[in-house]
């Protein structure tokens, strides 16, 4: 394959239905990042939290939103917004864990040496 090619593969994938959710939940997961204001490091992987939860967590998410936002949601994409929410979710909610097995770590190491 030639690099053209790969690149042209890529940009294929990004207009399916999973690449779309990767693109609206990296946006969820940049809004994020923006209103807590991180360095750019983080806000890179606050991106790619976001997309890979809303690829894998957003189809999840369609069957409750459709029917009760599904009319109203931008241009009709429930499955979009979905991704965007999960996005922004899931980077908390994994946030969120990482700080609890953190926290239990550092009680461990404290309680270790005492």
């Amino acid at each position: 394959m030639t690099r053209s090619s790969i690149l042209d593969a890529i940009i294929a994938w990004f207009s399916t239905d999973p690449g779309k959710a990767v693109i609206a939940g990296g946006l969820g997961g940049v809004v994020r990042w923006l209103t807590l204001r991180h360095s750019l490091a983080e806000g890179v992987v606050t991106m790619i939290v976001g997309g890979i939860c809303a690829m894998f967590l957003g189809p999840l998410t369609t069957p409750i939103l459709e029917p009760t936002i599904g009319k109203i949601a931008p241009v009709g994409d429930a499955a979009g917004l979905g991704a965007f929410i999960v996005g922004m979710a899931g980077v908390s909610l994994s946030g969120l864990i990482m700080d609890v097995f953190d926290r239990k770590r550092r009680e461990a190491d404290n309680d270790d040496a005492h």
